[in-house]
């Protein structure tokens, strides 16, 4: 996230000539990201980044990504984030003295441990595995047979050395930007859920602001998120070779055993289906489906 927050600095201030500074605090240290984001619907705080994840907690709908394995790559990702549903999301945020000003990209997510590679559904069953502070993961991982144990981020590189958990679930880059590799041995590509984040300004700091100030902040996040997404993507496959290169073990889950795991987790989507709106899920799915069928 620091690359696109950066990127954003950059854009507002150039747009401004300098009179808007933006100043990225990285790492959790405003606090984690259900703190800083209640940093910001006081005003403490101007702006948060937070994942979908953690958003949720103020618009439920957003737990529409956390939904497993809906996703199968990230050209579906960016049709449900950049199309209706995506951009319909982000209006829900005033009410709750937030603007939702775009997404960034944390993409799909994977699997690393300390006992043995995850080939098959039946390897999940004797991993304690660190979630995020999320209903829909912790159900998700119990229904692939995990023991689930959601920890704030900050905590987790310890809990992994010390051995209190086996492993955890993060983007490739997190893998590596957190130092995962030193600690853990197993690396499976399981992609069982692909995550945005959501860029967040607070509504008593965006009030101040005149229109042109606005626009300035909207359009730089926009130009901001799409360089993160292509910059991120790009980043991905070397992320990977060098995990490989400081020792992890990785492995991807063939399409029988990936199709077992979607068929575990499905009643994950159907506990969650009344609470997110039948129709919001209908429409989610409609969209990948499209996607899916373009020649």
């Amino acid at each position: 996230m620091g690359l696109a927050v950066d990127k954003f600095a950059e854009i507002v201030g150039t747009k401004s000539g300098g009179k808007i500074k933006v100043t990225g605090y990285p790492n959790a240290t405003l606090g984690n990201e259900i703190q800083s984001m209640a940093s910001a619907q006081g005003g403490i705080l101007e702006m948060s980044v937070v994942s979908t994840a953690g958003a949720a907690g103020n618009v439920k709908e957003l737990a529409i990504f956390d939904l497993p394995f809906i996703f199968r790559n990230e050209k579906e990702a960016d049709a449900v984030v950049d199309g209706e549903v995506g951009q319909s999301l982000l209006k829900k945020f005033p009410e709750k003295k937030l603007i939702g000003l775009c997404y960034l990209d944390y993409g799909f997510r994977q699997v690393t441990n300390s006992k043995h590679p995850i080939r098959k559904l039946e390897d999940f069953s004797d991993l304690k595995l660190r979630t995020l502070q999320n209903r829909v993961y912790i159900d998700i991982f119990k229904a692939l047979g995990a023991t689930p144990l959601p920890l704030p981020y900050p905590e987790t590189y310890t809990a992994l050395e010390t051995k209190a958990i086996d492993g955890q679930e993060s983007a490739y880059l997190v893998t590596k930007s957190s130092s995962y590799q030193d600690i853990q041995t197993y690396l499976t590509e399981t992609r069982h859920v692909y995550l945005p984040a959501v860029v967040l300004v607070s509504k008593k700091f965006w009030d101040r602001l005149g229109v042109a100030e606005r626009d300035i902040m909207d359009s730089a996040c926009k130009e901001a998120s799409a360089y993160h997404r292509t910059i991120s993507r790009k980043m991905e496959a070397d992320v990977v070779q060098e995990l490989v290169k400081a020792g992890m073990k990785f492995n991807k889950i063939e399409p029988a055993e990936q199709e077992r795991m979607v068929r575990a987790t499905a009643l994950v989507i159907e506990k969650y289906k009344p609470e997110l709106g039948a129709d919001l899920v209908k429409e989610t799915l409609a969209t990948i489906e499209k996607v899916r069928k373009a020649p």
